[in-house]
């Protein structure tokens, strides 16, 4: 897959490093050269320095020949403005921006832009470990970010219907991970039976 990342700070470096170590063809793009010097020695992307709403350093860095775009400033306004420069004007198929605000989250959603909020992901993972629901995942579809977690079942719940356990707002469970490390699925959610050797899959829309 052929990969163009704009803003090579600690995202940007450790993505293109990840995806060109497993065989991607990368190219970076950064105002500032220096930047570059985080990328590791195996490197074997592009570099290009420049402006990243500039055309003509998109079309240096290859953005008329790649399949996916990946903003990654510190700077909201320039990820939005990189995404929509890709999606409408190259015609980039896949296009994802970091946002800070979660309050401007709104804004690339209104654009059809997915987005990856580590603000809003940060503070998940920490309410989900101090409420024990550990092993948290996240996955992106759309314009939307889906946290997964793993909630154990208290042991007064042992053997009572998947309705009688309290979820917080906007939680809903989709399985149920067994002592023996199987998976069960569940359709019908509120009749199904837990007991506390059960771990329940909890997932929620974070972004």
């Amino acid at each position: 897959m052929n990969i163009l990342i704009t803003g090579c700070g600690s995202v940007g470096s450790a993505l293109a490093n990840i995806l060109s170590e497993r065989g991607h063809d990368v190219s970076i793009v950064d105002r500032n050269p220096d930047n570059f010097q985080l990328l590791s020695n195996d490197f074997s992307g592009i570099t290009v320095a420049g402006v990243p709403i500039d055309q003509d350093v998109l079309k240096k860095a290859g953005i008329q020949g790649c399949d996916a775009l990946v903003a990654t400033s510190s700077d909201d306004n320039m990820n939005l403005m990189v995404s929509q420069m890709a999606k409408e004007i190259f015609g980039v198929k896949k296009v994802l921006a970091r946002v800070y605000d979660p309050r401007r989250e709104e804004v690339f959603t209104s654009f059809g832009l997915p987005t990856v909020c580590p603000t809003n992901l940060t503070v998940d993972s920490v309410i989900s470990i101090l409420t024990n629901r550990d092993e948290v995942q996240h996955l992106t579809w759309g314009s939307s970010t889906l946290s997964f977690a793993l909630l154990e079942v208290p042991k007064q719940y042992n053997g009572e219907k998947m309705r009688s356990i309290p979820l917080a707002s906007g939680e809903a469970v989709i399985g149920v991970l067994h002592e023996n490390g199987q998976t069960t699925l569940v359709a019908n959610v509120s009749d199904y039976t837990v007991y506390d050797t059960d771990k329940l899959i909890v997932a929620k829309v974070v972004d």
